[in-house]
C-alpha cells in the first residue's frame, strides 16, 4: 500500500501539469521603462537584439 500511494498521486497530479499556452511565437506588447519611455517588444526584436523578460514580485 505504501508503494501504491505515491504512484497514484503521481498519476493524478501528472496529468494536471501542462503549459499555459501552446504559442510558438511571441506576442507583441508595450511597456514603460523606469524613465517613462515606451518600449515595444517587436521593435527590439527587429533590431536583432536578444530579449530576456524577468517577472518578479516584492511583498
Amino acid at each position: 500500500m505504501k508503494k501504491v500511494l505515491p504512484i497514484v498521486a503521481f498519476v493524478l497530479f501528472g496529468f494536471g501539469v501542462y503549459a499555459q499556452t501552446t504559442l510558438d511565437t511571441a506576442q507583441n506588447f508595450t511597456v514603460k521603462d523606469t524613465y517613462g519611455n515606451n518600449i515595444e517588444l517587436f521593435d527590439i526584436l527587429n533590431q536583432g537584439k536578444i530579449v530576456v523578460i524577468d517577472f518578479f514580485s516584492t511583498a
